[in-house]
């Protein structure tokens, strides 16, 4: 398993090449996940699995995935993205025991119900 690293999910194009300085400045790594490989569990396409698994559903927001990160490192490159101004990605996780096993769709799908309720639920007590 790679150290480290942030899997990068629709973060392509020259809107998020200021995404790739503030890790590099940070010292992590990344890596670009490709659509073929939504279906691979996040513990493949960490590991660098090139496998084409895809899905049935593809999506195409901008998600990231941290993996390795101490909350420290984790806390200093959120700060360092709200900083450099960088598109919202409302779509973060970090890597866990019990998500590591999940396919990059099953996250998405569940990190879009989670943002779905928390919008609304935020809309209904203001």
């Amino acid at each position: 398993m790679a150290g480290e690293t942030v899997l990068l999910y629709n973060c392509s194009g020259p809107q998020w090449a200021k995404l790739r300085q503030v890790l590099a400045v940070n010292k992590l790594h990344f890596r670009a996940v490709e659509r073929a490989q939504y279906g691979l569990t996040l513990s493949q396409v960490l590991s660098g699995d090139t496998e084409e698994a895809g899905v049935e559903e593809e999506f195409s927001e901008p998600m990231l995935v941290f993996c390795g990160l101490t909350g420290a490192q984790l806390d200093r490159l959120l700060t360092a993205m709200r900083r450099a101004k960088l598109p919202p990605v409302p779509l973060k996780a970090v890597l866990t025991a019990d998500n590591r096993t999940w396919t990059s769709q099953r996250l998405w799908q569940e990190l879009r119900a989670e943002h779905e309720a928390m919008t609304q639920g935020s809309s209904i007590h203001q």
